[in-house]
């Protein structure tokens, strides 16, 4: 089950956000407040500690922030390449969440996993 299932369903409520071109999601170093669950578009997640840029193009449901979730403050900076499409989730929500659904938790741990290991950028 994606997360986008999970709003469909009720039980992650997000907003509707659209992007255009060069646009900053978040910076590295700002506070986490939300995961941004990209649908269409493509970003570029950059290291300014490392000076890595490195260029993703956002597959359906991937969920910007996610490795994060447990800091305080995000790990890397985004910005959209093209006009991109996202679904704008409360880290608050998507915690409570966690605590309430546990199919919801493997199906998040699953998604860290994976855009960790995609990446090397954000999640060192």
């Amino acid at each position: 089950m994606s997360v986008r299932d999970f709003i469909e369903r009720g039980l992650l409520q997000g907003q509707t956000e659209t992007l255009g071109t060069g646009n900053c999601i978040f910076k590295q170093g700002e506070k986490i407040s939300f995961l941004y669950l990209v649908t269409q578009g493509s970003v570029t997640l950059a290291d300014n500690k490392t000076g890595i840029d490195e260029q993703v193009v956002a597959p359906p449901d991937f969920l910007l922030g996610i490795t994060d979730l447990l800091h305080d403050t995000y790990s890397f900076t985004a910005r959209t390449l093209e006009p991109t499409v996202l679904i704008r989730l409360s880290k608050e929500r998507v915690q409570q969440a966690l605590q309430e659904n546990p199919l919801l938790r493997l199906s998040l741990l699953k998604m860290m996993s994976w855009e960790a290991g995609r990446t090397q950028t954000a999640f060192e």
